[in-house]
């Protein structure tokens, strides 16, 4: 009697999952042999906390990335969260089979999460492919700030009523819709009609090209927000917004060459010299001495301790009683925000403050879980100033001679390895893109990806919060 490989089994019991998940759908040999073909170019990684090493065959997560969608007053408008960049791309050459389950693990790992909810005004951006517009998941998505950008792949083989149906469901779950187009097909002329948006891959067209198909797409009657993809430099991005479009989307958004920090109204050095007196345990009126010569600190000090979200019954402009409502370690973090203040942040400045926030976030939340280090405060800081030598243009080392950090701190900052430092690799992988390095470090933290990546869509609501707020 044959005996069944371990890794056989495995499979067979995920092709049974995605089964269940698909409804009733083609033989088993199709159903293996498309599995076998998507595991080729987009395997499922099960990352699973090493004491329960079973996990890895109930839960079935995978890492999910995210890439920023830029509007024209060079804000985050939105978020594009995908398994890997660029793979669902290679997915339309493959067969419907493996596209569909390519998209379902996408919709899988995103619906439990509540990821439109917990982003607010922002879009989440979702790629599938025609085939998956009817797909039963997407009902966790009715009624959010979702857009579906279909991703034309080879009109001859995809049944253009279907298309159609699947369009009017994601209409009557109240789901917006968009197309991406890699080229100019005049088969679907007429979805775009009633298409949300429209997103041009740069990389498959030139600046005649670009200018041509915005001034045609500018002028349907329905008006879609056109976002152009791919852009590389600033340049690209230059040229795409001279043109007209409303978002925009590439390399270029973590483009740094030739950057300079923007000027700010905070003096940086008066606030590190705050930062150690809180840090050293100086009493209020010491503190507030050293802030009243600086007039910008304490009117930012005192519309935040009167701002709703503190909720004091009476407005106060004593920065003593202030510092107390506050205490000193609410205190110390907002200091630590106004380092990140810019008087007229570039795209640049926000998106670097928004990952500093989120790493912030993110490094503070897993406090505790997995082979991470207790000490939620500590982790925030280390993942805060992780960015600053950036934002500062300044070495990290004279950065760390103004202020007096945690010793901890420090250690992971000059790359000591330890549990503090796993955890800040774990948060930088996250920007990275790259799937292994993701799933090591998380192996690493002792993590599995579900808790990761919910853990992410927190860190980024929190960043929404914090910079909205600022602004």
């Amino acid at each position: 009697m044959r005996t069944e490989a371990p890794e056989t089994g495995l499979i067979h019991k995920i092709l049974e999952s995605l089964r269940r998940l698909l409804g009733k759908g083609p033989s088993d040999s199709e159903s293996q042999q498309a599995f076998l073909q998507l595991s080729q170019v987009a395997p499922l990684k099960f990352v699973s906390k090493p004491e329960d090493p079973a996990v890895g065959n109930d839960k079935k997560y995978s890492f999910i990335y995210r890439e920023a969608v830029l509007s024209r007053q060079e804000r985050i408008e939105g978020y594009v969260f995908s398994l890997e960049r660029g793979l669902q791309s290679r997915m339309l050459e493959k067969s419907a089979q493996t596209r569909r389950l390519f998209d379902d693990a996408v919709l899988r790992n995103l619906a439990p999460l509540g990821v439109s909810a917990l982003l607010g005004h922002r879009i989440v951006f979702i790629h599938l492919s025609p085939l998956s517009l009817r797909n039963p998941l997407l009902d966790a998505f009715a009624c959010m700030n979702v857009v579906i950008m279909v991703i034309m792949g080879d009109m001859a083989t995809t049944d253009l009523s279907e298309t159609h149906a699947g369009l009017r469901r994601l209409k009557d779950l109240g789901i917006r819709h968009g197309w991406k187009l890699n080229k100019i097909n005049h088969e679907i002329g007429d979805l775009l009609t009633e298409a949300d948006f429209i997103e041009l891959d740069s990389s498959n067209f030139d600046g005649i090209d670009l200018k041509t198909l915005y001034r045609h797409f500018h002028t349907l009657p329905n008006r879609p927000k056109l976002i152009v993809s791919e852009l590389q430099t600033v340049d690209d991005f230059n040229l795409s917004y001279h043109c007209g479009f409303d978002y925009f989307m590439g390399p270029f958004v973590s483009d740094r060459k030739k950057w300079q920090p923007s000027k700010s109204d905070i003096n940086r050095l008066k606030v590190f010299e705050v930062l150690d007196l809180v840090r050293s345990g100086a009493k209020p009126h010491s503190i507030a001495n050293c802030l009243r010569t600086e007039p910008m600190l304490t009117y930012k000090l005192l519309r935040y301790i009167n701002s709703p979200g503190i909720g004091l019954l009476r407005k106060t402009d004593d920065i003593s009683q202030a510092l107390l409502v506050l205490g000193s370690d609410r205190f110390y973090r907002w200091l630590t925000l106004l380092l990140f203040d810019f008087t007229k942040p570039s795209y640049q400045e926000r998106i670097m403050n928004e990952q500093a926030l989120v790493r912030a976030r993110f490094m503070e939340l897993l406090a505790g879980q997995g082979k991470i280090p207790g000490n939620a405060e500590q982790l925030f800081l280390t993942g805060l100033f992780s960015m600053l030598d950036v934002m500062m243009a300044q070495p990290l080392e004279e950065i760390m001679k103004q202020i007096a950090l945690p010793d901890a701190v420090v250690m992971a900052l000059r790359g000591k390895p330890g549990p503090m430092l796993d955890a800040l690799a774990l948060a930088s992988s996250l920007e990275s893109k790259v799937p292994d390095a993701m799933t090591a470090a998380a192996l690493k933290c002792g993590l599995d990806t579900q808790i990761v990546t919910a853990t992410t869509i927190d860190a980024l609501y929190w960043a929404n919060q914090v910079s909205s707020a600022g602004e």
